[in-house]
């Protein structure tokens, strides 16, 4: 069980109401949306509340949340240590990082952890919890309801203008209102989100210690599979396809960027890194960078949880989510099986089945 926004005591596991399972939901205006900025600051009290207690009491020796960047427009992942330092926890629609990899690599230091999460980013603590990269005992789970997160490249396009110039972001029901100097532009939802979050199906967290705010979470209805980029190229001949794939790793600088902020990336010596024996050379050719993303995409299959945080970091701009929604794709329709949701289903890849399909075979 956990502790809401209210007080009360509210369910630690599962995959929420009807409403927020659904794949679509209904719109809201601003005035009937809860998650404005009054809405935003009370949430951002109650996390700072819930995260003082903790520390005060000893429970966490330290919190991983989101802090103020550098930049009025940036977010940062943010480590909190003492009581005078929680004031510098945010919370708003810049907060895009997936925090999980931060606990998968503070789990050495001495004391418990706390994380914030949302409920995309709760999929990544299942599955290190079944992958036993930590244990439940060892965090405290904050899980925050969530409406989508600003993509700043695609912002950046439909304003017209570069993220240094945005002063703030402010969640508004089905738009964001933005702040440049001193006006303030509204821009629709669906011209805006991450990808990601267009097809959220797990807005809120549904493995959490508390949670921050049950809210009908922002939807848009894009009328079209989740899977529909992956669609698109399948639907082309072997040949074309393995042109656009060439294109694009082409393109690869192999500053490894991808593999350093996969939540699911915890080797302790990554086989890329290994001189004996050598798997990949040194310069990012095109050849070399073929094996590199078609072994990070076998890996990742049955662990990806399409939080998209490589395309989000990769300074070419790569398609990387394609290429992981495929892996995403097959394993759902071979073995019915969506990473990160339930605690005691068996991945598919570590187990097996009499009556698993093997067409390889």
């Amino acid at each position: 069980m956990g502790v809401g926004l209210g007080g009360g005591e509210v369910r630690g596991h599962g995959c929420g109401s009807d409403a927020a399972s659904q794949g679509s939901r209904p719109q809201q205006t601003a005035a009937q949306c809860p998650m404005n900025r009054a809405w935003r600051e009370v949430m951002q009290d109650r996390l700072h509340d819930i995260v003082r207690k903790l520390l005060g009491e000893g429970t966490i020796e330290y919190f991983i949340g989101y802090g103020a960047g550098s930049e009025p427009h940036r977010v940062v992942p943010c480590f909190v240590t003492s009581d005078h330092e929680v004031e510098r926890l945010v919370w708003g629609p810049l907060c895009l990082q997936n925090l999980s990899k931060y606990v998968l690599q503070a789990k050495d230091l001495e004391g418990k952890a706390g994380v914030l999460v949302k409920g995309c980013d709760t999929r990544a603590i299942v599955e290190l919890l079944k992958q036993h990269q930590i244990e439940r005992e060892e965090v405290v789970v904050i899980g925050v309801a969530c409406q989508g997160q600003v993509d700043p490249r695609t912002l950046e396009e439909v304003l017209g203008v570069p993220m240094e110039q945005v002063q703030g972001v402010e969640d508004a029901g089905d738009q964001f209102v933005v702040t440049i100097g001193e006006d303030e532009r509204t821009v629709a939802k669906e011209q805006v989100l991450l990808g990601k979050c267009l097809y959220c199906r797990h807005p809120s967290a549904f493995e959490y210690d508390f949670t921050l705010g049950e809210i009908v979470p922002f939807s848009i209805d894009a009328g079209e599979s989740e899977f529909a980029m992956v669609e698109e190229l399948e639907r082309l001949s072997v040949e074309e396809r393995r042109a656009f794939w060439q294109k694009q790793f082409a393109r690869c600088i192999r500053c490894n960027a991808c593999r350093e902020v996969c939540y699911a990336c915890y080797c302790k010596e990554c086989i890329f890194d290994r001189k004996m024996p050598r798997w990949l050379d040194k310069p990012p050719l095109l050849s070399e960078n073929e094996i590199y993303h078609l072994i990070r995409a076998v890996h990742l299959a049955g662990r990806c949880i399409d939080c998209r945080e490589c395309e989000r970091v990769c300074p070419m701009n790569l398609p990387l989510s394609r290429l992981y929604k495929k892996v995403q794709k097959d394993i759902a329709e071979l073995f019915d099986y969506e990473a990160g949701i339930e605690l005691d289903e068996v991945p598919p890849l570590v187990s097996f089945e009499l009556d698993d399909q093997d067409p390889f075979m």
